[in-house]
Order: C-alpha cells, then sequence, then structure tokens
C-alpha cells in the first residue's frame, strides 16, 4: 500500500517508536480520509517489527502478518493477520464498552513482541466506553501501543486527550490526491473534477467514483442552480434523486455543497445566494430525513433560488 504525503508527520512517529518507551499512547487527529487509518497499522508494524525499522522493514514474519491485515481492510483478502493487533473499526455507530472491554482483555494478555490497539474515529466512543477506556491509558500494560483516530479531538474526553500524545495529520495537498486518484481513474477530465472537489481528503472522490450517477445528477442540478436556464432539465434530474436512498442523497448534497464552496471561494458567488443556497441545503436535508419526496424538495430548492442573483454585480 502506498502512501501518499504525510512525511512530517511519519517521521514524527518514527521519532515516537524510537524513544522505546514502555508503552506508547498516541491521537491521530485530521480530516477523514486521508490515511490516518493506513499509517496507523503502519505504526502498528513499525512497533512489532523484528528489526524495528522505523515504519517496519516489510520483510520479517510480525511485518507480513500486519501487512496481512492492511490487504485484508484495503483488498478485501482474508489472509491471517497479525495477532497481536486488535482493531476497532468505525461502523457508523457508537462505540460501546463491550468493544472496549474486549480490547482491554485483549491488551493484559502478555506477549513477548507487545500488542497494538487500534481504534478509529474514537470520537465514537459513548461516555462509558470512553471511561473505561480511560483508566488503561492511566496504567497501560508494559509493551503495548494504543492509537485513536479521529476527526474531532473536541469530541473525545479531554481526560483522555490528557493520556495521549497527538499528531495532527494535515489535509492531502491537491497534487497528492492526483497522486492517489490516477491510481484508479484513467480519464483525464474525470481526474481532474474529482481533485477539484476533494479538499484535502479523499471521501467526495472516491464516493463521487463509485457513485457516478449521483456526481453526474448533482453537477447538472448545480449548473442549473447557477445558470437558472433549461428548466425541463429539473424534472428529469429530480425525478432520478426521487429514487435515490437516504445515502446516495445525502452524496447528491454533499456535492452540490461542495461546487458551491468552490465557487464562494473564488469570490465569484453574491451573498443573497450564497446565504439562500445554505438555508436551502439545510432544509432540504431536514426534508429527506422526515421523508419529504425528494423530488419536491429539489425543485422547491430550484424555485426558491430562481429570482435570487447568483454573481456578484
Amino acid at each position: 500500500m502506498k502512501i501518499v504525503g504525510h512525511q512530517r508527520e511519519i517521521e514524527l512517529i518514527k521519532t515516537y517508536l524510537g524513544k522505546n518507551y514502555d508503552s506508547l499512547s498516541l491521537l491521530y487527529e485530521g480530516k477523514d480520509c486521508i490515511g490516518k487509518k493506513l499509517i496507523a497499522f503502519l505504526t502498528a508494524r513499525g512497533f512489532l517489527c523484528e528489526k524495528k525499522e522505523g515504519l517496519g522493514c516489510g520483510k520479517c514474519q510480525d511485518c507480513k502478518l500486519v501487512n496481512n491485515i492492511i490487504s485484508n481492510i484495503y483488498e478485501n483478502t482474508n489472509l491471517t493477520p497479525h495477532p497481536n493487533v486488535k482493531f476497532i473499526p468505525y461502523d457508523g455507530k457508537e462505540i460501546k464498552i463491550d468493544s472496549i472491554r474486549d480490547a482491554i482483555s485483549f491488551l493484559s494478555l502478555k506477549a513477548s513482541k507487545g500488542k497494538v490497539l487500534i481504534i478509529e474515529k474514537a470520537e465514537n466512543m459513548n461516555t462509558e466506553s470512553a471511561n473505561a477506556l480511560l483508566k488503561t491509558l492511566e496504567e497501560p500494560p508494559l509493551n503495548t501501543l494504543i492509537i485513536l483516530t479521529t476527526s474531532n479531538q473536541n469530541k473525545i474526553l479531554p481526560t483522555i486527550l490528557s493520556r495521549l500524545k497527538k499528531i495532527r495529520f494535515s489535509k492531502l495537498s491537491n497534487e497528492e490526491v492526483r497522486d492517489i486518484l490516477s491510481l484508479k481513474v484513467s480519464d483525464e477530465k474525470k481526474l481532474e473534477n474529482l481533485v477539484k472537489i476533494a479538499d484535502g481528503s479523499l471521501c467526495l472522490p472516491f464516493a463521487a467514483l463509485n457513485k457516478e450517477n449521483v456526481y453526474n445528477l448533482a453537477h447538472s442540478f448545480y449548473e442549473l442552480l447557477k445558470t437558472k436556464k433549461h428548466t425541463e432539465g429539473l424534472f428529469s434530474i429530480a425525478a432520478a434523486v426521487d429514487k435515490f436512498d437516504v445515502e446516495d442523497t445525502e452524496l447528491f448534497f454533499d456535492i452540490i455543497l461542495r461546487f458551491f464552496e468552490i465557487d464562494l471561494d473564488n469570490l465569484k458567488l453574491s451573498d443573497k445566494f450564497a446565504e439562500r443556497f445554505l438555508i436551502e441545503v439545510k432544509k432540504g436535508k431536514n426534508a429527506v430525513l422526515k421523508g419529504v419526496k425528494k423530488k419536491l424538495i429539489l425543485e422547491g430548492f430550484y424555485y426558491n433560488l430562481k429570482e435570487v442573483n447568483v454573481w456578484i454585480t
């Protein structure tokens, strides 16, 4: 798995690993979909590596078993994982105490080469599970590495934060996003469109790549909002979006919001249009959750902005 970017962060991680702490607890904080999870596993590899070479030599048995975990997660393989690495993935729900208790039991079992616990999107621990983890962070077992990843450290208990060494991950540059996406996209125009909506993260480009129809409809709808032409296109777009599930509809709104942010950053949009647009996005998302027909939501969105001047005059 290729690492793109984050060289500053990686050098800091190597420094921590090189200090040979009795135990080490880290927080990787930054936007979603920028590589924090992958680097957490590479940190685990470096911690367990027989040769103790940076983020791992990649050749010893421990490194190979951690590589298996990475392959299982990112390539859907079914290879033998490292027995001394426990990963609590984010599944869209809160992280409950049973998961943390299981992780604490795992860490308490002695292993000559050490143990690693990685918790993805740790801000989703509920109060009970966070307090349980806190006790372990206060007195971690010897030869253990604990890594929490998060996109919002403000949602993590301050008492937990105080016991973690924090590494802030920067957004990916456009060039770094392009390098990663070019491994999946050969069409140059499509590649540039995906880079444009990235905003330093691969969340939206990957989602749009997997849901090309959603991306195309969102782009067409946003252009309609700006040009106020081809009203007949509104009805075909609205009819298509009306068949979307909640997840695709949310992606649709996220994409048009990103197009809006790009124009806003370029100081092209009038204040009135910007204000009204944000109101309509919020209204639209709330209406979807209440079960309002998406066709009606988009038609209302369009007509409520139809008479508003788009551009700065």
